[in-house]
C-alpha cells in the first residue's frame, strides 16, 4: 500500500479502536478520545473502547447515521466484544458501554453522555449473576441507564424515576424476580413519558445514543458556550464508546475527579474528590457529597498512592495541569479521562509561572497559557477588607459553603436561569442561586456575576463551569433551600425574595447579607503577574506608554509597568492649577498686544517648565513624550473659550497657527530636559498634522527654541494624514496614529461618541450602521497607508488607544506593520505587555522588524 493510499484510507475511516488511533490528533479524535488513546499507549489502566471521529459528526449533521458509518461502528463494537470477552446484548457476561461526547476543545458539561448502555431485562439479570453486586446492583445500574437515556435520547424530564413509589420498589429488590419487576416498571414509566416503548435492543440503544451525542454539539447550551469562548462552530464533536467499569459495585469501589494542581489558586498539590460506591454522574451532578482525596487515602492508601504517582507522570507528559476522571472497581484503578484542567485566572497565572520556573515549559508557552481576559480578571477590584470585616462583625454572614471558584461579586438573588439572563440583559447584576446546576443552566450562569448552589462539591457541574467562566462560585451550602416556584430562598427559617442583594466570596465560601463595596485587586496575585510580565517584556517586542497628568500618576503608571510616559500640556496645566496661564497666553496672543503677549507666554513657559520637571524627575530615564496643547481637541478648546471673554483667534486651532505659542511650549520642554539631565529620549509631540510642510516647519521651530536634542513626533488624526505619512515621516522621528480620533474622523463623529459603547451598540443593532466604526479602522489604514519607503533616518511608529480595551487582533495588526510603540490606558498596561510578549514569542517571524 502506498503512503498516499494509506493516508486516503485513514481519511475515509471514521471509527478507531483506542489502540489503532495512536498518532491521530485531537482535531479528529476530540480531546477525550485523544487523551484516552495517549494514556493507553503510555500503559495506563484504561478500559478499552473506540472513537467515532469529528469527521463523522460533520458528515452526519442531519440527525442520522449513514449506513457506512453504522457499519464501521458495529464492526468496532464486535472487536470490543472480542477484546473484553463479553457480549453486547448477549451472553452470560454482558458488555455495557458509556457513550460520551469529546470535542476538540474542552467544553466541560456542555454536551451529552449516556452510561451503562446495553441493558435490558435479560442483560440486567446476566449482569447481576456475573458481578459481586448482585440483583440490587443490577437494578440500580439499569435505573441509572434508563434515567440518562430518557433524558438525553428520548427528551423526557431528568426527574423521571425519582418518585417515591419507584424508589421504594427499587429499594426492595433482593432477587431475580424483584430485578425483573424493577426493570419492567422503569421501562414502562419511561415509555409512557416518552410516548414510545423503551428500546430493549442494545444496538438500537447505541445507534440512537450516538445520534443524540452528535446532536448535542448544536444544543443551546453548547452553542452559547462556544460563542462565549469564541470556539468555532464547525469543529464537531467526537463520540467515545468505552467499556463500562463500575464505581458503584461495592467497597472498595468509587469514582473520582482530580486535578494535578489546585485549579482554584494554582497551588502545586493534588486536588480532587472521591465518591465511594458511586458513578461519575453522581459526582459531577452535585447530588452527592464527596470526600477529599486525602481522606480517602487514609482508608485506601495503596489506591490513592498509585493514582497520585500516575497523575504526576501524566502531568510531565502533558506539561500542564490536568483534570483526570477515574473509577475504582473492586480495588482496581481505571483512568477514564484526561484533559488540561480548567482553572481560574489567578491559578492560570501561578501555574504558568511555576511550570516555567520548574523548567517544564519555556517562556513562550507560559505566555500563550494566559489570555488578556484572564490577566484583567486577576487585576480586577476586590471587596474592601474593612467593609467585609464589618459585615462579619454585624453577623450578616448568611451562608457558608465550599468556595469552588474564587472571586468576589455582588448582585440580586435570582433562582432561575431564564430570569437571570433577562435581568442581566436589563442591566442588573445578578447572583444565580440554585439547588444544583446542570448544562441547561448555562445561559443563566453566563449572565450571572456569581453562582451559589445548595448541593455539590468542588468538582460538581457548577464548580467546573464557574471556573471555566472565571466566575465566583460557592457550592454545598447545606442550610440553603431554593424555592424556584415561589422565587425565594430560605435559610434557617428566614426567607429572601428574588431581587434582594447578596455578596459572595468564592474563596472563603461566604454569602453575605449585604452589598459590599469593591476596592483594589488581590495583592497576593500581583507578584505572580509581575513575574509573568517580566517574561513578556522581550527585547524588540515594543514599548508601552501611559498618559499622565501628575507626578503621582506617573509613579502609579511606572509601578503598573509603563515603559514610557506621555503627557498633554493642557492636561498638565489643568491638573496643576496652571490652566489660567494657558488661557492668558491664548487671550493676549489673540488680542495682539505684543508686550502683554510676551509676558503671558513667558508665564506659560515658566509654569509649564516647573510642571514638566516634577513629572520628568519621576519618569527619568524612561522615554518621555510631551504633546503641545491641542486646543482643537474639543474639551480643551471649550475650556479656553469658557474662561475668557475674548474670542480666540481661529489660528490657535491649527498646529502652526500660533507659532509663538508653540515656541513657548517647546522652550519649556527644553528647559525641563536640561534641568533634569534627561537623556535624549524626550519626544516633542504635535497633533493634527496633515502635511510634510507642517512637519518640516516644526523641525525648524524646534531648532529656533533650542530643541536640537528633542525627538520630534506627530499624531495622526485624519485619513488625509495617512496618505501623507511617507512624506511626513522624512521630517520626524516618531509617528503616532490616534486610534480613537481616526475612528471618529472616518465617520465625522465626536471622539467621545465612539467610546459610548452602549449608544453605538444600540445604533448598530437598530440597523442604522452595518458595523461598529471601530472595526473598520484597520481597513482604512490598510487602504490609505501605502508601503512606506525606507528613510535616511529611522522613524518609529506607534498607536494610541485612549479609552479602548486593547485586543490581540488589533495589536497583531499593528505589530505586523512595524508599529513598536503603544499608548494605552493605565488599566490596559499589563494586558498590552502580555499581548506584545505573546505575539513576539508565538511567531516572531511574522512581525516585521524593519523601520518604515
Amino acid at each position: 500500500m502506498t503512503a498516499e493510499t494509506k493516508l486516503n484510507g485513514i481519511a475515509e475511516r471514521c471509527v478507531y479502536a483506542f489502540d489503532e488511533a495512536k498518532g491521530l490528533d485531537a482535531a479528529l479524535l476530540g480531546g477525550k478520545g485523544a487523551g484516552l488513546v495517549q494514556m493507553m499507549a503510555a500503559g495506563l489502566p484504561v478500559p478499552p473502547g473506540l472513537v467515532i471521529t469529528t469527521d463523522a459528526c460533520r458528515r452526519n449533521a442531519d440527525g442520522s447515521l449513514s449506513e457506512k458509518l453504522w457499519g464501521e461502528i458495529a464492526q468496532a463494537v464486535r472487536q470490543l466484544e472480542q477484546r473484553t470477552k463479553r457480549g453486547f446484548g448477549t451472553g452470560p457476561k454482558p458488555l455495557l458501554v458509556s457513550v460520551r461526547s469529546g470535542a476538540p476543545v474542552s467544553m466541560p458539561g456542555m454536551m451529552d453522555t449516556v452510561l451503562n448502555l446495553g441493558l435490558n431485562e435479560e442483560t440486567a439479570v446476566a449482569l447481576a449473576r456475573a458481578t459481586s453486586g448482585g440483583f440490587r446492583f443490577a437494578a440500580d445500574t439499569f435505573t441509572r441507564f434508563a434515567r440518562m437515556f430518557a433524558d438525553i435520547v428520548l427528551g423526557t424530564s431528568d426527574e423521571l424515576l425519582h418518585d417515591a413509589e419507584f424508589l421504594a420498589e427499587l429499594e426492595a429488590v433482593q432477587d431475580e424476580a424483584g430485578l425483573r419487576r424493577a426493570v419492567r416498571s422503569a421501562s414502562q414509566k419511561v415509555g409512557e413519558a416518552a410516548g414510545e416503548p423503551f428500546p430493549t435492543d442494545p444496538w438500537d440503544q447505541l445507534r440512537r445514543a450516538v445520534v443524540a451525542v452528535f446532536d448535542s454539539w448544536n444544543s443551546r447550551r453548547a452553542v452559547r458556550y462556544r460563542e462565549h469562548h469564541n470556539i468555532p462552530h464547525d469543529l464537531g464533536t467526537a463520540v467515545v464508546v468505552q467499556q463500562m467499569v463500575f464505581g458503584n459495585l461495592g467497597s472498595p469501589s468509587g469514582t473520582g475527579v482530580a486535578f494535578t494542581r489546585d485549579p482554584r489558586n494554582g497551588e502545586p498539590k493534588l486536588y480532587g474528590e472521591y465518591l465511594e460506591n458511586g458513578q461519575g454522574e453522581d459526582l459531577v451532578a452535585g447530588t452527592h457529597t464527596p470526600e477529599s482525596l486525602d481522606a480517602v487515602g487514609e482508608r485506601y492508601p495503596a489506591i490513592i498512592s498509585r493514582f497520585k504517582s500516575l497523575a504526576n507522570e501524566l502531568e510531565v507528559v502533558y506539561r500542564d495541569v490536568l483534570d483526570i476522571e477515574f473509577t475504582v472497581e473492586e480495588g482496581v484503578l481505571y483512568f477514564l479521562q484526561v484533559r488540561p484542567g480548567k482553572r481560574t485566572a489567578g491559578a492560570a497565572v501561578k501555574i504558568a509561572v511555576d511550570l516555567f520556573d520548574e523548567g517544564v515549559i519555556d517562556s513562550a508557552t507560559a505566555l500563550q497559557r494566559i489570555t488578556p481576559d484572564q490577566l484583567r480578571q486577576v487585576l480586577r477590584p476586590r471587596f474592601v477588607l474593612e467593609a467585609v470585616e464589618k459585615v462579619r462583625a454585624d453577623g450578616r454572614v448568611l451562608l457558608v459553603g465550599t468556595g469552588a471558584s474564587p472571586g468576589q461579586a455582588s448582585g440580586r438573588i435570582v433562582c432561575d436561569p431564564d430570569r437571570a439572563e433577562a435581568r442581566a440583559a436589563a442591566g442588573e447584576a445578578v447572583i444565580l442561586v440554585r439547588t444544583t446546576t446542570s448544562p441547561q443552566d448555562l445561559h443563566g450562569m453566563l449572565a450571572a456575576q456569581g453562582i451559589v448552589t445548595a448541593r455539590g462539591g468542588s468538582t460538581s457541574h457548577a464548580a467546573v463551569v464557574a471556573r471555566a467562566l472565571d466566575k465566583p462560585c460557592i457550592v454545598g451550602c447545606e442550610l440553603l433551600d431554593v424555592d424556584t416556584v415561589n422565587q425565594v430562598i430560605r435559610v434557617g427559617g428566614r426567607e429572601f425574595a428574588e431581587g434582594e442583594y447578596v455578596s459572595i466570596d468564592g474563596s472563603t465560601g461566604e454569602v453575605f447579607e449585604a452589598l459590599i463595596p469593591m476596592g483594589l485587586s488581590n495583592p497576593d496575585a500581583l507578584g505572580q503577574v509581575g513575574r509573568l510580565l517580566e517574561l513578556a517584556d522581550s527585547p524588540g517586542g515594543g514599548t508601552v506608554f501611559n498618559r499622565v497628568s501628575t507626578a503621582d500618576m506617573a509613579r502609579a503608571a511606572i509601578s503598573a509597568g509603563a515603559q514610557g510616559i506621555g503627557t498633554r500640556n493642557e492636561e498638565l496645566l489643568a491638573a496643576s492649577d496652571g490652566f489660567e496661564t494657558l488661557v492668558d497666553a491664548v487671550s493676549t496672543y489673540t488680542h495682539g498686544e505684543a508686550a502683554a503677549s510676551t509676558t503671558a507666554l513667558e508665564a506659560l513657559e515658566d509654569v509649564l517648565t516647573e510642571t514638566l520637571v516634577k513629572i520628568m524627575e519621576v519618569v527619568f530615564p524612561k522615554p518621555f513624550a510631551a504633546r503641545i496643547a491641542d486646543l482643537s481637541s474639543g474639551r480643551a478648546g471649550e475650556a479656553v473659550a469658557n474662561l475668557t471673554d475674548i474670542a480666540p483667534s481661529p489660528g490657535i486651532w491649527l498646529p502652526l497657527g500660533a507659532p509663538d505659542l508653540v515656541l513657548a511650549q517647546i522652550r519649556a520642554l527644553v528647559r525641563a530636559k536640561e534641568s533634569t539631565g534627561y537623556p535624549d529620549n524626550v519626544i516633542l509631540m504635535v497633533g493634527g498634522i496633515n502635511s510634510a510642510a507642517e512637519a518640516a516647519a516644526l523641525r525648524v521651530l524646534c531648532a529656533q527654541a533650542g530643541g536640537h536634542s528633542l525627538k520630534l513626533g506627530v499624531a495622526t488624526r485624519s485619513p488625509h494624514c495617512l496618505l501623507a505619512l511617507p512624506e511626513i515621516a522624512k521630517h520626524v522621528d516618531m509617528v503616532w496614529i490616534d486610534y480613537r480620533a481616526l475612528t471618529a474622523a472616518c465617520y465625522h463623529y465626536p471622539d467621545d461618541l465612539v467610546l459610548s459603547r452602549g449608544v453605538m451598540k444600540s445604533y448598530i443593532e437598530d440597523g442604522y450602521l452595518p458595523m461598529n466604526p471601530a472595526n473598520q479602522v484597520e481597513e482604512v489604514i490598510e487602504k490609505l497607508l501605502p508601503p512606506l519607503p525606507k528613510l535616511g533616518h529611522p522613524c518609529q511608529f506607534g498607536v494610541t488607544f485612549a479609552g479602548w480595551t486593547v485586543s490581540e487582533e488589533v495589536v497583531r495588526f499593528f505589530t505586523q506593520r512595524g508599529f513598536r510603540n503603544f499608548g494605552v490606558e493605565s488599566s490596559e498596561l499589563a494586558t498590552t505587555r502580555l499581548l506584545l510578549g505573546r505575539l513576539a514569542s508565538f511567531d516572531h517571524s511574522t512581525i516585521r522588524s524593519e523601520k518604515f
